[in-house]
């Protein structure tokens, strides 16, 4: 069972400075009067584990998701973000996929060559670099890769951050256990342990509705 462990907001819509939320393993409740940000806590969420729509955390786009306060007070760039901390002690390694991704790494077949030891010797001096220099990204790639995954027994943090300038413009980036990611790396990693932001992992404002509204038929495609 993945659970997650903590969620962290700094200067995420109506959460000024830095906010933990810790979230229990069983069951936890978040009450408070109707604007009080319950629900930007599932947004905050949604923004971390890169859900491609800001329609669906409730923004008319990304910069929007910046805490009002923080826009209006500085004269520079402004920044939020949200970390979100999972607990896999309790998740099952049979079902992670135990073998990792490398990218832009193919190993092929040896085959047996009739090149001459003096051809090989040449071969090796000019190509030495290239081929010590090839291996050594293939490691990086390799050691990368082993520390951004999700690995049961331990935990597994995502951070998202949005910086917005005075002008308007706006870039994101991601850190899968600190280190610098991206979408696509972080939806394998997901992937891995089954969550899917733009499934129905999260239940939102008017989703439980519209499930009760549902024909039968749409209801089991879900």
């Amino acid at each position: 069972m993945v659970h997650i462990k903590r969620v962290e907001l700094t200067n995420f819509k109506s959460f000024g400075g830095t906010t933990s939320v810790p979230l229990r393993p069983e069951f936890t409740v978040i009450s408070g009067p109707n604007g009080s940000g319950k629900s930007n806590i599932l947004d905050a969420l949604l923004f971390c584990l890169g859900l491609s729509s800001s329609k669906g955390m409730r923004a008319g786009r990304l910069p929007d998701l910046v805490n009002t306060n923080q826009i209006s007070k500085s004269r520079s760039t402004v920044e939020a973000s949200v970390t979100v901390t999972f607990d896999l002690s309790d998740y099952d390694a049979s079902e992670l996929d135990d073998e990792p991704i490398i990218s832009n790494v193919v190993v092929d077949e040896v085959e047996e060559s009739s090149t001459t030891e003096e051809q090989f010797l040449e071969e090796t001096e000019e190509d030495a670099e290239e081929r010590v220099l090839q291996e050594q990204q293939e490691e990086e790639i390799k050691n990368r890769r082993e520390q951004i995954r999700a690995k049961p027994g331990e935990e597994w943090s995502v951070t998202r951050r949005l910086r917005v300038t005075k002008q308007g413009t706006y870039s994101s980036s991601y850190y899968i256990n600190g280190i610098s990611s991206n979408a696509t790396e972080l939806h394998e990693e997901l992937s891995n342990i089954r969550i899917n932001p733009e499934g129905y992992n999260v239940v939102l404002q008017g989703d439980v509705t519209n499930i009760i509204s549902m024909k039968s038929r749409e209801r089991r495609e879900i």
